[in-house]
């Protein structure tokens, strides 16, 4: 809570007037989220080239992806073993990521038939993965990696993230 109002220059209680607990803070965060989330998947959805948005889209990500975020994000997702409530919610925010990396792949492929589905689905459960594990590594050891260590790791995941998305919908591996 101290680093929140120093970084919002509130006072604790300040914050306290708005939202009642730490949980309504998260909750807060984790809707303002989702609304983004929804926004960049309509994009991707409605672009006339969905692979190279999603591909735009996950470059940014990675690329520009703020250490004050990772460390948010590690924050919240402690707050949900704590909280059943915060649970959910990240459970939800998971839930409508995966359907939304779904979506996206059927469209790239043009391809949504149940075996090409559940082909995404397992893809989609590797990219979340991937880069919620890239900015976790990205923030805990921010100190111990240089940032050209840094940008080669982001352009693996990058890669192994367009390997999932436009390799055809069933393999061998799957």
């Amino acid at each position: 809570m101290q680093d929140l109002a120093r970084a919002t220059q509130m006072s604790v209680g300040n914050f306290y007037r708005y939202f009642p607990s730490k949980d309504a803070i998260i909750t807060a965060l984790v809707k303002r989220d989702l609304e983004e989330i929804e926004a960049v998947f309509e994009a991707v959805q409605n672009a006339s080239d969905p692979g190279a948005m999603f591909m735009t889209i996950l470059r940014e990500r990675i690329e520009t992806l703020p250490f004050e975020d990772a460390a948010l994000w590690s924050e919240v997702q402690a707050a949900s073993y704590r909280s059943p409530e915060i649970a959910t919610l990240m459970r939800t925010m998971d839930d409508t990521v995966r359907c939304n990396v779904v979506k996206a792949l059927a469209r790239i492929h043009g391809d949504d038939s149940a075996d090409a589905l559940k082909a995404y689905e397992t893809r989609a459960h590797l990219m979340m993965l991937l880069i919620h594990g890239f900015a976790q590594r990205k923030y805990c050891a921010r100190e111990a990696i240089n940032p050209d260590q840094s940008a080669a790791l982001g352009e693996l995941v990058l890669t192994t993230l367009h390997d999932a998305i436009f390799a055809p919908p069933t393999t061998p591996a799957e």
